[in-house]
C-alpha cells in the first residue's frame, strides 16, 4: 500500500513536470520569429513601411530597401501594416513563418503628401506653412503660363500681370519686404533651382508653396521671399500610358474705349475756342481743320486705329506623353509644341518641349534617376503698340486713293505711321532661346535606416536677338534706318546632397537631415548695332556695312553660394511635432567677413484630434495647432555691388576740340554691406470637419525685415551719387484663410467648393536717419509701396474763376486739394494716396461632374487698393492733336468734374486724373467637358476622351475702375485678353 502511494506520488509529479515541459515548449513555439515583404499593387517594394503587433506599442519594426521585414511575434497575433499613402492594414500571422503583403494606394491619404525643402512629409505633419496644388489643377487651366494657372489657387499669393513670358518677377508671396532687393520666391524645379519657363505645364505633378521663414529657411538666403517647389511627373511601373492633350485659343484684346468720330472733331473744337476765348480770337471749322479732314468730316469718314493696328490673337498647344516601366526601369517622355499669334501683324511665338525621365533600380541599395528638358522657342514682332495709338486720330488717313501707305498721316504730329511696320522689309525684331535643363539624381541606402540622395541640376540658356528698322519704319521716325544683334548666354550648376536617419522608437518618431549645396551662376553677353546700314535687305545681318553710331558692349558676372545645413524632425505617438533647421550660407556677392550668415527655423504642432478626449467628438476628423518661427536671409543684388568701380565718361578738351573718353571712379567700396534679415512668426490652426468633408486652414504671420539692402543718395560733393548700404526695416503682417468642401460625393454627382482670403498689410518701421525718403517714395510707418503725389479733388467751375486765379488756374483746370492752407500749391501739398499692393484677396472656385460631364468656374478678386493708367492720365492730351480715351472732359456747358477742359494750348496735371480704386471681381475662368470614353472605348483603347470648351477672362462681376480699363495692367499692354479654347484630353 505504501509502496503503490509513493508510486502515485511519482506519477503525479512526472505528469507536472511534463505538463510544465510542454506549456514551455507551447510558449517558445508561439513566440516564433515572423519574415515577410511588403510592396505594392505594381509589385514594387514599400520601403519604410511600418510594421507593429496589434496590441503593443515597442514590439515593431519597418521594411528594408527590399520591402522586407523580420520581427518576433505570437503565432496567432495579429501584424499592423501602414505607410504614407496606402490604406493602413491587419494581417493575421496564422502560424506562418513568412507573410507576403500587398499595400493599396489611398487616394485620400495620397493627396496629404507634399514636397517640402529637400525632402517630402505627410501634411499632417507639418509644421510650418505650406500650399500645395496638384498637377491636374494647373492642367485644366489651358493656359500656357503657369503664373496663370495659380492665379487664385493659393492664400496669400499675389501674381500680377506681365507681357513678359516666363516672368516671375510679378509673383508675391505674403507681400513685399524689401525696397532695393528682390522680392522674387525662388523657383525649385525636381530638387534644382530653375526658371518657370523651363516647364512644360503638362508635365507638372504638383507645386508647394513654402510661405514662411520656418518653412523657407532650409533654403536659406534664396528662401527670403518664399520658395515655389515643382515636382514633376516620372514614369510608373504598369503598362504603357499614352496621353494627348490640345487646345486651340482665340483671344480678343481688350480695347480701350477711345474718341471716335464726331465727338473727336467736337473736343477739337472746343479745344480751339477755349484756347482762342483766352486769346480774344474767333476760330471756325476752317482754321482748326484743314480740306482734306472737313471733307472726311463732311463724309463721316473715321479711322479706328485699334482696328487698322491689332488684329485677334490664337494659342494653340499640343503634347503628346508617353510612360511605363517595370520593377526595375521606369521612363517618361513628352512633346509639346505651342503657337501664339500676337495681336500685333508682325507678332508670333513658337514653343517646343521636349522631356524625358529615367529611373532605374541599379542594385538592392542603388536607385538612378535622370532627367533632361529641351526648350527652344522662337519670337517676332512687337509684344504692343499700344502707347503709339495716340499719335493718330479719327480724322489720320492710313493710306491715299491708290493704297500706298502716307507716312505722315497726322500733319499735327511729326511721327510716322505706325502701319509702316507692317511693310515687308521696314521691321525685324526675332529672338530665339534655346535651354537645357538636366538633373541626375542617385539614392543609396546602405543600412536599413539611413539612406542618402544626391541631386546635380545644370541649365543652360543661349538666346540670339536682331532687330532692324527701315529708314521708312515707325521705329526710326524718318530717320536712318538701324540695326544690332546680341547674344547672351547662361549657365547654373547646383549640386545638393541629402544624408538623412529615421528610426522609431517605441512611440517616438525621428528624422535627421545633414545637408551640403553649392551653387554657381555665370553670365555673359555682347551686342553690336549702329545706323545707316547700306543695304537694308539684309537686314541685322551685315552690320559691319553700318556707317553711323556704331556701338559695341558687352558685360559679365559670375556668382557662387555654399550651403550646410541640418534639420531634425521629430514626431511622439502621432500627436506631438517638432522641426529645427539651421542652414549656413556663404555668398560671392558680399565682402570679405560678410559673406557668411547662418539662419535658424523651428515648429511645433499639436495634433489635437487625436487625443483621447477627442475621440467622442465625430464632427471633427482632424484638428492641429502649429506654431513656427524662422529667419532667412536676402543678398539679391548685383554681383559686385560691394566693390569700387570705374565709369567711362566724355570730356571735350579745348574750344571746338575732339571729344574723347576717360575713365574714373563712380562707385564707392563697401566692404561692411551684409544680409538682410527677414524674422516671421506663424501661428496656425488646421481642421477638418464630418470626415473631412469641409477642411481648411487659418494662420497669422508677422513678418519683420531689417538690414535692408538699399541704394543710399550721398553729397555729390563726394564725387559719387549712391552706394549700398544696409539700412531700415520693414513689417509684413496679415491673415489667411482656405476652405474646402465636398458638397455632394454619390456615385453619379461630385461637387466641390473652394475658398481662399488673405489680408496682408506692410509698412516701413525704419530708414536711413529715421527720416522719410521722399524721392524714392518711401515713408516711415507707411507701405512700401505707395502712390505719392498731388490729390486731385475735382475741377474748377465758372463759379469759382476767382478762387481759382488764387492759384494761377482758370475754370476747367484740375483743382488741388491744398494741404498746406496757404493759398498755393508747392511739393508740400503731396500726399500717400494709397498702396498699389492690395490688402485683399479672395478667389472661389467651384467644380461640378454629373456622370461623364464636368463644370467648374473660378473667381478671383482685389481689394483695397490703387493703380496708375497712364492711357487715362498723362496721355489724355486734349489739344485735339493726338487722339484720346472717350472721357468726360469739363467745358462750360458740361461742368464735369472728371477731366479738365480742351484746351489746344495745353492742360496741366492731367496726370492725376489717371490714379484709380482698383478692386474688383473677376470671372477668370468658367470650363465645361464631357468624357466621351465610354463611347468610345468599344472601338479604340481608351480611358479618357474628354472634350472641353473654357472661357477666360470672361467678365467682370464688379470694378471700382472705368468699365473699360483693366486693373490688373496698364491698358496701353494688353496683358489680360478674353480668350475662349476648344481643346481635349485622350489617354490610351
Amino acid at each position: 500500500m505504501k509502496r503503490h502511494s509513493q508510486m502515485l506520488c511519482l506519477l503525479r509529479r512526472l505528469w507536472v513536470t511534463c505538463m510544465m515541459l510542454c506549456i514551455t515548449i507551447f510558449c517558445v513555439h508561439a513566440q516564433h520569429v515572423v519574415t515577410g515583404t511588403v510592396k505594392d499593387v505594381a509589385g514594387e517594394p514599400v520601403i519604410g513601411a511600418n510594421i507593429l503587433v496589434k496590441g503593443t506599442t515597442n514590439n515593431g519594426t519597418i521594411t528594408d530597401i527590399d520591402g522586407n521585414f523580420s520581427l518576433e511575434a505570437p503565432t496567432r497575433g495579429v501584424l499592423e501594416v501602414s505607410f504614407i499613402g496606402y490604406v493602413k492594414q491587419e494581417v493575421s500571422i496564422g502560424g506562418n513563418k513568412h507573410i507576403n503583403i500587398i499595400l493599396v494606394e489611398d487616394a485620400t491619404t495620397l493627396d496629404d503628401v507634399v514636397v517640402i525643402g529637400y525632402g517630402t512629409t505627410k501634411k499632417s505633419d507639418l509644421t510650418a506653412s505650406v500650399a500645395s496644388v496638384k498637377g491636374d489643377v494647373i492642367a485644366a487651366s489651358a493656359s500656357t503660363s503657369i503664373t496663370d494657372a495659380l492665379q487664385g489657387k493659393v492664400p496669400g499669393m499675389d501674381i500680377q500681370a506681365s507681357r513678359y513670358e516666363g516672368d516671375d518677377r510679378g509673383i508675391r508671396i505674403r507681400g513685399s519686404r524689401s525696397l532695393n532687393a528682390s522680392n522674387t520666391p525662388l523657383i525649385i524645379v525636381d530638387g534644382v533651382p530653375a526658371s518657370l519657363d523651363v516647364v512644360n505645364m503638362n508635365e507638372v505633378a504638383s507645386i508647394e508653396i513654402l510661405k514662411d521663414a520656418s518653412s523657407a529657411a532650409i533654403y536659406g538666403s534664396r528662401g527670403a521671399n518664399g520658395v515655389i517647389i515643382i515636382t514633376t511627373k516620372r514614369g510608373k511601373t504598369g503598362k504603357t500610358t499614352v496621353s494627348y492633350d490640345a487646345f486651340y485659343g482665340i483671344s480678343k484684346p481688350h480695347f480701350m474705349d477711345m474718341m471716335q468720330g464726331e465727338k473727336f472733331v467736337q473736343m477739337r473744337r472746343d479745344s480751339y475756342k477755349i484756347a482762342n476765348d483766352l486769346w480774344g480770337q474767333e476760330v471756325s471749322d476752317e482754321k482748326i481743320f484743314s480740306n482734306e479732314e472737313l471733307q472726311m468730316i463732311r463724309n463721316g469718314e473715321y479711322y479706328d486705329w485699334q482696328d487698322l493696328v491689332f488684329r485677334d490673337g490664337s494659342t494653340q498647344k499640343h503634347n503628346l506623353s508617353v510612360s511605363s516601366g517595370n520593377e526595375k526601369t521606369k521612363f517618361s517622355l513628352s512633346f509639346a509644341y505651342e503657337k501664339d499669334k500676337g495681336y500685333n501683324q508682325n507678332s508670333e511665338a513658337k514653343k517646343f518641349y521636349f522631356t524625358s525621365t529615367v529611373d532605374h533600380k541599379l542594385t538592392s541599395w542603388l536607385d538612378l534617376g535622370a532627367t533632361m528638358r529641351l526648350r527652344k522657342r522662337n519670337s517676332s514682332g512687337f509684344a504692343t503698340y499700344g502707347q503709339a495709338l495716340f499719335y493718330g486720330t479719327p480724322l489720320s488717313k492710313p493710306y491715299d486713293e491708290s493704297g500706298d501707305l502716307i507716312m505722315y498721316p497726322n500733319p499735327q504730329e511729326s511721327s510716322v505711321n505706325i502701319l509702316a511696320d507692317y511693310v515687308d522689309g521696314q521691321y525685324a525684331n526675332d529672338t530665339e532661346n534655346t535651354s537645357v535643363n538636366m538633373v541626375f539624381s542617385a539614392n543609396v541606402h546602405p543600412l536599413r535606416n539611413l539612406s542618402l540622395h544626391s541631386n546635380f541640376g545644370y541649365t543652360y540658356s543661349d538666346t540670339k536677338k536682331g532687330f532692324f528698322y527701315g529708314s521708312e519704319s515707325f521705329q526710326a521716325n524718318g530717320g536712318l534706318n538701324r540695326s544690332g544683334k546680341s547674344g547672351q548666354n547662361s549657365y547654373m550648376m547646383t549640386w545638393n546632397n541629402t544624408l538623412t536617419y529615421d528610426n522609431t522608437f517605441n512611440e517616438h518618431y525621428i528624422m535627421l537631415d545633414a545637408i551640403t549645396e553649392i551653387q554657381n551662376y555665370q553670365y555673359d553677353d555682347m551686342s553690336a548695332e549702329g545706323k545707316n546700314l547700306d543695304v537694308e535687305q539684309l537686314l541685322y545681318h551685315n552690320l559691319g556695312t553700318n556707317t553711323e553710331n556704331q556701338k559695341i558692349g558687352s558685360s559679365y558676372s559670375n556668382w557662387a553660394l555654399a550651403s550646410f545645413m541640418g534639420r531634425v524632425r521629430y514626431d511622439y505617438q502621432g500627436k506631438y511635432l517638432a522641426n529645427i533647421s539651421v542652414r549656413s550660407d556663404g555668398s560671392s556677392r558680399l565682402a570679405k567677413g560678410n559673406q557668411w550668415a547662418t539662419f535658424f527655423s523651428g515648429g511645433l504642432a499639436w495634433r489635437i484630434s487625436e487625443e483621447p478626449f477627442m475621440k467622442d467628438i465625430r464632427w471633427i476628423s482632424n484638428l492641429k495647432l502649429r506654431y513656427a518661427y524662422g529667419t532667412v536671409g536676402n543678398q539679391a543684388i548685383d554681383p559686385y555691388s560691394t566693390l569700387a568701380g570705374l565709369g567711362s565718361y566724355g570730356y571735350q578738351f579745348g574750344e571746338g576740340g575732339k571729344g574723347i573718353y576717360a575713365y574714373r571712379p563712380d562707385k564707392l567700396v563697401n566692404k561692411k554691406l551684409s544680409w538682410e534679415i527677414t524674422h516671421t512668426n506663424n501661428i496656425g490652426l488646421d481642421f477638418g470637419l464630418f470626415n473631412n468633408r469641409l477642411s481648411g486652414y487659418i494662420e497669422f504671420y508677422d513678418t519683420r525685415t531689417k538690414d535692408l539692402l538699399m541704394q543710399r543718395s550721398i553729397p555729390l560733393t563726394t564725387g559719387f551719387s549712391r552706394i549700398w548700404q544696409n539700412i531700415g526695416k520693414t513689417q509684413n503682417r496679415g491673415i489667411e484663410f482656405s476652405l474646402s468642401g465636398i458638397l455632394v460625393d454619390t456615385k453619379d454627382i461630385q461637387w466641390d467648393m473652394n475658398l481662399n482670403m488673405s489680408v496682408n498689410e506692410n509698412k516701413i518701421i525704419s530708414l536711413t536717419n529715421d527720416q522719410d525718403d521722399i524721392s524714392n517714395k518711401w515713408f516711415i510707418g507707411k507701405p512700401i509701396n505707395v502712390i505719392y503725389d498731388y490729390e486731385k479733388i475735382g475741377i474748377w467751375q465758372t463759379s469759382e474763376a476767382a478762387e481759382a486765379a488764387k492759384y494761377g488756374c482758370k475754370p476747367g483746370d484740375v483743382k488741388i486739394r491744398d494741404l498746406k492752407s496757404d493759398g498755393q500749391i508747392t511739393a508740400d501739398d503731396k500726399k500717400i494716396l494709397g498702396s498699389t499692393d492690395p490688402k485683399y484677396i479672395v478667389s472661389l472656385g467651384s467644380s461640378f461632374k454629373w456622370k461623364n460631364l464636368d463644370f467648374s468656374f473660378n473667381i478671383s478678386s482685389r481689394w483695397d487698393y490703387v493703380f496708375y493708367d497712364d492711357a487715362y492720365g498723362w496721355h489724355v492730351i486734349l489739344t485735339g492733336t493726338r487722339w484720346v480715351p472717350d472721357v468726360n472732359y469739363w467745358t462750360p456747358d458740361n461742368p464735369s468734374n472728371d477731366y479738365p477742359r480742351a484746351d489746344a494750348t495745353w492742360a496741366d496735371h492731367r496726370e492725376l486724373c489717371g490714379y484709380m480704386k482698383g478692386d474688383y471681381i473677376k470671372m477668370q475662368d468658367m470650363t465645361l467637358g464631357y468624357d466621351f470614353h465610354s463611347l468610345l472605348k468599344r472601338y479604340i483603347p481608351v480611358s479618357k476622351a474628354r472634350f472641353y470648351v473654357q472661357l477666360r477672362n470672361a467678365f467682370y462681376l464688379y470694378r471700382a475702375a472705368k468699365e473699360d480699363v483693366i486693373p490688373e495692367s496698364p491698358s496701353i499692354e494688353l496683358t489680360v485678353p478674353k480668350s475662349i479654347n476648344f481643346g481635349v484630353n485622350l489617354t490610351f
